[in-house]
């Protein structure tokens, strides 16, 4: 049929994206743990600011927020500004308080927690009809934990089409982009930290935290961050209810992180919430 060919079935100006993953904090045993990522729709816009900072900057190492240092943070600031401030990077990010409400009890193990959150925020990012590619950054897992397949087919199911084209994990010090969602991501779950007497808000890494704050428009990120092209949501159980003290069995409404099709307008009402 005429229009049909394989080439054209999605149209030369169809919406496409690039989605950066990462994560801090070990979700095994940290109080705190977040899931960052941040949205590309150009992805040469962010990379580019970024090598050009570094030819400026000539710094051809990893960035790396747990590496930041006194002498080191007015470049990071920097870099955080121009990475932040490139006319395409949306941040969003998804939290959760381990004393408060943990998402390895509720899904029950480390792996399915993280692929719950990571698959959350990759919905809340995609608007109608948009095709996007995964890079997340490496991380140890036993043999049987296939987050790239689980990921890819998990959005796609959800989202009744092909959403997701490939989830790719890689080593942070190959990817530019990885190196900003860490920083990104590392900073806003550093104020929590900070506030629950877990690290110093005058620290370096207080201090960027910060300024990544400044950048997103925001003076705190406690409580939420619910407006503007960037997000953080704190999760909560929604209507899972934990197991009793005494092991009974957990009672439960309809758990919205399960697998069932999403419409389009659920995918732009902040579906990563830990409510939906």
């Amino acid at each position: 049929m005429a229009g049909t060919s394989y080439g054209d079935r999605l149209g030369r100006k169809h919406p496409t994206s690039l989605l950066l993953l990462d994560e801090t904090g070990a979700i095994s045993n940290d109080r705190f743990f977040a899931v960052g990522l941040v949205k590309a729709t150009n992805p040469s816009t962010l990379l580019r600011t970024v090598q050009k900072f570094r030819d400026r900057k000539h710094y051809y190492t990893e960035f790396k927020f747990s590496d930041v240092t006194r002498s080191s943070l007015p470049m990071y600031k920097d870099l955080a500004s121009e990475a932040v401030g490139c006319g395409d990077l949306s941040f969003r990010c998804f939290l959760a308080d381990r004393q408060a409400a943990d998402p390895v009890v509720r899904f029950g193990d480390q792996w399915q927690a993280y692929l719950k959150m990571a698959e959350q925020l990759v919905l809340g990012a995609l608007v109608f009809n948009e095709v996007a590619s995964v890079l997340a950054d490496n991380y140890s897992t036993p043999d049987h934990v296939r987050f790239e397949d689980d990921l890819r087919d998990r959005v796609n199911r959800r989202t009744s089409r092909l959403a997701l084209t490939s989830v790719v994990r890689l080593d942070s010090k190959s990817s530019d982009g990885l190196q900003i969602v860490d920083m990104l991501t590392s900073a806003a779950a550093f104020e929590f930290r900070a506030a629950a007497g877990l690290a110093s808000h005058t620290s370096p890494k207080g201090q960027l935290a910060e300024h990544v704050r400044t950048q997103l428009g925001v003076t705190t990120l406690i409580g939420g961050l619910h407006s503007g092209p960037h997000s953080l949501k704190i999760y909560t159980h929604g209507g899972w209810t934990p197991p009793s003290p005494n092991g009974s069995p957990a009672t439960a409404a309809a758990d919205a992180l399960e697998s069932k099709p999403m419409s389009t307008t659920s995918l732009t009402k902040g579906l990563f919430s830990g409510n939906e």
